[in-house]
């Protein structure tokens, strides 16, 4: 985006003259902000399920943490986390539910003979 807007703003300069390119500038980084801050944690926010504070507080965690890299990866492992830590303390879903153990199917009687009935 630094060199697009970089690139950008040199043609704003050279074709309108500096106080369009200033101008030009002052809206780039209105605009990035705007993206960087609201746009992006409401986004990712809705997507994931977190709350927007949360994505804003863990890029800057991450960005504090470990510069541009950290910030890129902070939400992706927070994301993991928060969603794979609960499904390792989850009961085993297979195991059989607590209580009295069904009856079996009574079996089908051969042919030409009548199943016994109970009293």
């Amino acid at each position: 985006m630094l060199f697009a807007g970089a690139v950008a703003t040199l043609v704003t300069l050279g074709a309108k003259g500096p106080i369009y390119a200033l101008i030009f500038v002052g809206i780039l980084i209105v605009e990035q902000q705007l993206e960087n801050h609201v746009l992006q944690p409401l986004i990712v926010g809705r997507v994931l399920h977190f709350h927007p504070l949360a994505i804003i507080i863990v890029l800057a965690v991450g960005g504090i943490l470990a510069g541009i890299a950290g910030a890129v990866v902070a939400v992706p492992i927070i994301a993991i986390l928060y969603r794979a830590v609960p499904e390792l303390f989850k009961d085993d879903p297979l195991a059989l539910p607590a209580g009295p153990v069904p009856e079996p199917p009574a079996q089908a009687a051969p042919p030409g003979k009548e199943p016994e009935q109970k009293n």
